[in-house]
């Protein structure tokens, strides 16, 4: 059986949290050669590295490809270094890609006026800011892909995650928009609004919000990170899948 990513180039911004380990290690299984890049990424490698399938080049595969997974260095906080890490041509570099994953980002647990405006200004920068500076300086290569990780958060309200949905329904717009911009290069934009996952940000609410969630979810409980990935994998494989809006939170955006 053909592997779908196989011979592509693979960038997960944000690979050291739950969902972006679980999306390189996908991308991994399918073929793909996977650049992990967060601000942990190079003290993760020994744990990360033996869970991604090492990567095997095609006849097909580019030349500038790596040819094995890298684990590089990049504090998306740090907005200027990211036209360096992303577009430079230096060796730790991202290099050209075909698949560009924005996955990574901050949550917010407290309502708005209990909130400091240095944390509102930190979320909307990683969630919002830097995946726009990202995508601008990320070497695309033409009928590639991006895929923007936002949140059901954006379309369905929460309480104590304001500023945590206004930066991931900016995410959606963004995308909406870059995918008219980038049109004449044929590359692909799309966004992934995961619903609750089973992860950190999942395991800090209180029992008796858990509860009211599993209530109001269709399947009654929570993703496994690999499921999102999995949905990751179809995003990125798929090439009619365009301007994708795609909820995968077991029903709860019907509540």
């Amino acid at each position: 059986m053909a592997l779908r990513l196989a011979g592509k180039h693979c960038a997960v911004i944000g690979a050291t949290g739950i969902i972006g380990s679980h999306i390189a290690k996908a991308f991994a299984a399918n073929g793909a050669v996977v650049s992990l890049l967060s601000r942990t990424a190079p003290e993760a490698r020994p744990k990360l590295e033996p869970e991604l399938l090492p990567y095997k080049p095609t006849d097909s595969a580019p030349s500038d490809n790596p040819s094995v997974h890298r684990f590089i260095g990049l504090d998306v906080f740090q907005h200027n270094s990211i036209k360096e890490v992303m577009g430079g041509k230096k060796e730790g570099s991202a290099g050209p890609v075909d698949i560009l994953v924005n996955c990574a980002g901050i949550s917010q647990t407290t309502v708005m006026k209990r909130t400091p405006d240095s944390e509102l200004r930190d979320i909307v920068d990683t969630n919002l800011l830097a995946t726009m500076i990202v995508c601008k300086h990320a070497n695309i290569r033409p009928h590639g892909c991006i895929i923007n990780v936002s949140s059901l958060m954006a379309i369905k309200g929460v309480p104590g995650a304001a500023a945590y949905a206004a930066s991931k329904a900016g995410v959606i717009g963004f995308t909406r928009a870059l995918c008219r911009e980038l049109s004449p290069r044929s590359i692909r934009v799309n966004a992934l609004l995961p619903g609750w996952v089973d992860s950190p940000m999942w395991k800090q609410l209180k029992p008796e919000l858990k509860e009211a969630y599993l209530r109001d979810t269709p399947l009654h409980r929570v993703a496994h990170p690999a499921e999102i990935a999995d949905a990751a994998v179809f995003l990125a494989a798929n090439s009619f899948a365009n301007n994708c809006v795609l909820n995968i939170d077991g029903g709860l955006s019907a509540a």
